[in-house]
């Protein structure tokens, strides 16, 4: 074991028997010195906490996962005694991933089960969608403040949009806000023809924005801010939430960063896809003769493509990595101020995006595209600036989410496994890199950030009010090699927007409503094929019906309730094209 995972239980030992032992005590002066010494020692086990959020960011964006992007100081996070979780699963859309990471439990019980954009009328005033984080759970910055943290958060909140359902509202001492799920990377300008403005909030208020805005940068100095504020003046260690929207559309970058990759697409998304792979069996990440997706037919090959449409694709896919490439940059500031300012080996590091790539068409879904159109200036020589809103679509979706399949929305891996990487404090960092294997879920990132601050889980009540238990678990056992999986033989279950998925260990089971399947249960081994690209249902009958079966248990456990409505999808997006779907479906 870890010696300074003893020392933490140890403290925590001893400040139950002081408890139990205080009446006892003869000598007032010997009871309080005796105290305080071992209150000093919780203290130096109590390392800062900063997380960060990448939105929509896939797989195998940054280098470290296999990506050609730019993404060195991530990189260094993971390679200087950090730990990348290859496994590591969220929900398959934004503020679902965001009500388990600030919950600990499943988001058809945080007030997630939909985002509240997608409610559907048979879900709508049901327990567990209210749109908002409810109050059957205790959040995670609330905890730690109770645990003596100073908390702080800086960008997108996604968690509801109404007084008292903000960051203010549930455990962060400073917080700058962005309220809905998007926006403008420039300015507070709306994005859809039902909202003039988006709303930012800095403690409860409105702001107005500074001219010189960009989100990735802001939202940076606001963390670095908030950081400075407790060094200098509160002495306890902070926990900090940092909520970047890049690399989310509209793809909007300074050219500084964009034409960096100048040419690097042209190529296309099959060659681009090809290297990531060889990238990912060099690293480790995946076998050489691994199985990987092909991509759905609902998007086109670049062969399909003009060479006008070519070129404009491949801009895109520049902008996007810019974006990445500034996200790096900026992470790499924050980093670099906690070093500077002596704290960065004092602080646990995690990094995560909330779900896979998005395949959100270039100028938005059929009912915002008339708005986009007149709105913004979306030329060949004008995207990606301050005036422009696109986005790359399914096809480049797929190569970020490589080598899994789909994208964000989808309850296939290309939607939920995603980049995770954890840098522990010095005093309980591992010499050497680890890439770890094991199953993990950002459920789990309450329980474990409680744990490395030793303080108790919730339990089923909180201050006054009935909540519910955290289902997650914390990772540092499996970190420090005291045992060798996080999960065992417990399920994991996802669903979204009419989509079901659940999880048993290496068994998958998947349900997707057309065009991007036939709305059956098809059965997947994950230890044989991350890729998910052979239905074995009928090769094993028993394991498919022992899967439902499951799946009914979790969906009663955890009040799921299967939209009524099916998200709205490429119109070009054919069942009839769907090869890898054509062969067996079950019920």
């Amino acid at each position: 074991m870890n010696s300074s995972t003893l020392t933490r239980s140890a403290a925590t030992k001893l400040l139950k028997a002081l408890v139990l032992t205080a009446a006892a005590c003869s000598t007032a002066g010997f009871c309080n010195e005796y105290k305080a010494q071992v209150l000093n020692q919780v203290s130096e086990n109590k390392p800062n906490i900063l997380l960060i959020v990448a939105d929509d960011l896939g797989y195998s964006d940054i280098g470290s996962f296999g990506g050609e992007i730019a993404t060195p100081n991530l990189d260094e996070l993971a390679s200087d005694g950090g730990s990348k979780l290859t496994n590591f699963h969220v929900a398959p859309t934004c503020s679902p991933t965001r009500s388990m990471l600030m919950s600990g439990t499943y988001n058809h019980l945080a007030g997630l089960g939909a985002m509240a954009e997608w409610v559907a009328d048979n879900q709508r005033d049901k327990p567990g969608y209210e749109g908002y984080l409810n109050d059957r759970v205790a959040p995670l910055p609330a905890l730690l403040k109770d645990a003596g943290y100073r908390t702080f958060m800086a960008g997108k909140w996604h968690l509801g949009m109404l007084d008292g359902q903000g960051p203010d509202s549930h455990g962060f001492d400073d917080s700058f806000a962005m309220l809905p799920g998007a926006g403008d990377h420039y300015s507070d300008r709306g994005l859809f023809p039902f909202m003039a403005k988006t709303p930012y909030r800095e403690n409860g208020k409105p702001v107005t924005l500074p001219e010189n805005f960009y989100s990735t940068r802001f939202y940076s100095d606001k963390a670095i801010q908030y950081i400075d504020s407790v060094i200098k003046t509160k002495d306890q260690p902070f926990f900090g939430y940092l909520a970047y929207t890049a690399p989310h559309w509209p793809l909007q970058v300074d050219k500084k960063y964009s034409d960096k990759y100048k040419g690097k697409y042209s190529g296309g998304y099959e060659q681009i896809k090809a290297t990531r792979l060889t990238k990912l069996a060099d690293l480790g990440l995946i076998h050489e003769h691994a199985t990987h997706s092909a991509g759905s037919g609902c998007y086109p090959q670049w062969q399909q493509l003009s060479p006008e449409e070519q070129a404009k694709q491949a801009r895109m896919m520049e902008i996007y990595a810019g974006m990445v490439d500034a996200l790096d940059e900026n992470i790499g500031r924050v980093v670099q101020h906690l070093k500077d300012i002596g704290q960065y080996d004092n602080t646990l590091i995690v990094f995560i995006s909330d779900n896979g790539a998005d395949a959100r068409p270039e100028r938005g879904l059929a009912e915002e595209a008339k708005y986009v159109q007149e709105t913004f200036d979306n030329s060949m020589q004008n995207i990606g600036a301050a005036n422009s809103f696109v986005s790359y679509g399914g096809a480049w979706a797929q190569v970020s989410n490589t080598p899994f399949s789909l994208h964000k929305g989808m309850v296939t891996e290309g939607g939920i496994r995603v980049p995770a990487i954890i840098h522990l404090p010095n005093s309980q960092a591992h010499e050497k890199a680890q890439t770890l294997t094991e199953f993990a879920s950002v459920m789990d990132l309450l329980p474990t950030f409680l744990d490395i601050a030793g303080a108790e889980l919730p339990g089923t009540e909180y201050k006054g009010r009935k909540i519910l238990p955290v289902v997650g678990k914390s990772i540092l056992p499996y970190l420090h090699g005291e045992q060798d999986f996080v999960h065992k033989d417990e399920v994991y279950g996802f669903s979204v927007h009419g989509r079901q998925g659940l999880q048993y260990n290496q068994w998958k089971l998947v349900r997707l409503p057309a065009p991007f399947g036939r709305g059956k249960w098809q059965l997947f081994n994950l230890d044989e094929d991350s890729g998910e690209t052979h239905d074995v249902a009928l090769e094993n009958p028993k394991k498919l019906q022992e899967m439902v079966s499951r799946w009914d248990t979790f969906a009663a456990s955890t009040g799921v309730i299967i939209s009524d409505k099916n998200v709205r999808t490429p119109k070009e997006c054919l069942i009839e094209q769907e090869d890898t779907l054509a062969n067996q479906h079950h019920e």
